[in-house]
């Protein structure tokens, strides 16, 4: 039975992106291994698909050498112990010093999944980072046999930047969506005066749009108090950009918004919303976007890298510019006062999910990577 690890940030992360392609392997036959950072509660519900896994050293603070090293040679003695055919890294640091572990034990195939680039790539007083990461990549890449990227943005940065050959690389649809999961439920279509609820589904970061989210609120509520702006999502207390817990508790005492906490299972959220909000300044490809579309929502999101894959403005959404409040106040003007556009939108999403993000097409893309010795780079 061939074995195949799967390396991620977290269990939460590698849970919740990746439980479709784990079920499908295990179907298929093979051995699989799960490994990223514990502590989050998933380890059982991955060990419950018949998946083993591994807690890893992953230091998601920033980059600290040591803990770095450490990774390393962790995954290393990992590989070399259960000698895998194929490992299949997600995330920053799983890509950059799986790749190399990988290569190192004698991984016979390395295939990896960029998800978005970082905090690192938005700051502009960041350069210096940005150009360290970018060599680890290099270096990294070179050991992998094939890199998936997640939007055409970041795969065409990469190449531009010589960081991976074009031969090496090509796009997913994100990580898809299983629309037999995230069904539309229907609602009877309320009247113009009814107060709407917005839903932000995201990690509570900076570069999330949170801040931009609060502002637009603000504004939506001197003219609709009624209107209701939800936020679902973990404070990752690890990031850097994280929200501050005063902050939040701020907003909710003014009452600008309601923190719902996290969710095992977003759908029911999902449907009680009538529009799902994500004003993010970069993204891979947005999941909670995939699942609110699928789920026939109408979607606000920002004009960017990530989000436009998702969202065709005017069509099943609206995009604003990026750190625009004002914009996104706007957009949410447009979509109380136009209830029937909501509901068109929102069967546009279903369909486009349908067309190009189905779970079952990323799925089988991946698996050719696993099987191929030389994978197209339209794949």
């Amino acid at each position: 039975m061939k074995k195949i690890i799967l390396v991620s940030r977290c269990a939460w992360t590698l849970y919740n992106f990746r439980v479709g392609l784990m079920c499908a392997l295990k179907r298929a036959g093979y051995n699989v291994l799960g490994g990223g950072a514990d502590g989050d509660g998933f380890e059982s519900k991955i060990k419950g698909l018949g998946v083993s896994f591994k807690p890893l050293p992953i230091d998601k603070k920033g980059m600290i050498p040591f803990a770095d090293i450490k990774l390393l040679w962790t995954l290393y003695r990992w590989y070399r112990r259960e000698r895998p055919a194929v490992v299949h890294h997600f995330t920053i640091k799983p890509v950059i010093y799986g790749s190399l572990a990988a290569r190192l034990a004698g991984v016979p195939r390395i295939v990896n999944t960029v998800t978005g680039l970082g905090y690192v790539f938005m700051e502009e007083d960041m350069t210096w980072l940005r150009r360290l990461v970018e060599w680890q990549y290099r270096v990294a890449l070179a050991s992998a046999h094939f890199t998936f990227f997640q939007n055409a943005d970041d795969l065409a940065y990469f190449i531009t930047r010589c960081v991976v050959p074009r031969r090496k690389a090509g796009l997913l649809p994100g990580s898809g969506v299983d629309r037999s999961f995230f069904t539309p439920v229907f609602t009877t279509i309320p009247s113009p005066d009814a107060p709407v609820t917005f839903l932000m589904v995201a990690r509570l970061l900076r570069e999330k749009g949170l801040l931009e989210y609060v502002d637009a609120a603000r504004l939506v509520k001197q003219d609709y108090p009624t209107a209701r702006f939800q936020l679902l999502g973990r404070r990752d207390e690890r990031n850097p950009t994280v929200v501050s817990a005063s902050e939040l508790d701020r907003w909710q005492e003014e009452g600008v918004l309601s923190w719902l906490g996290e969710a095992s299972d977003v759908r029911p959220i999902i449907a009680r919303a009538d529009v799902v909000v994500l004003p993010s300044y970069r993204e891979g490809t947005p999941r909670a976007l995939l699942e609110a579309a699928a789920m026939e929502k109408p979607i606000i999101a920002t004009q960017t890298v990530g989000c436009r894959e998702v969202v065709e403005d005017g069509v099943n959404g609206l995009l604003v510019p990026v750190k625009d409040a004002r914009a996104l106040a706007d957009a949410m003007f447009r979509l109380i006062q136009a209830p029937d556009l909501r509901e068109r939108m929102g069967k546009a999403g279903r369909a486009k999910v349908e067309r190009e993000f189905d779970e079952q097409m990323v799925i089988e893309k991946v698996l050719e990577a696993y099987r191929q010795e030389t994978v197209h780079a339209s794949a």
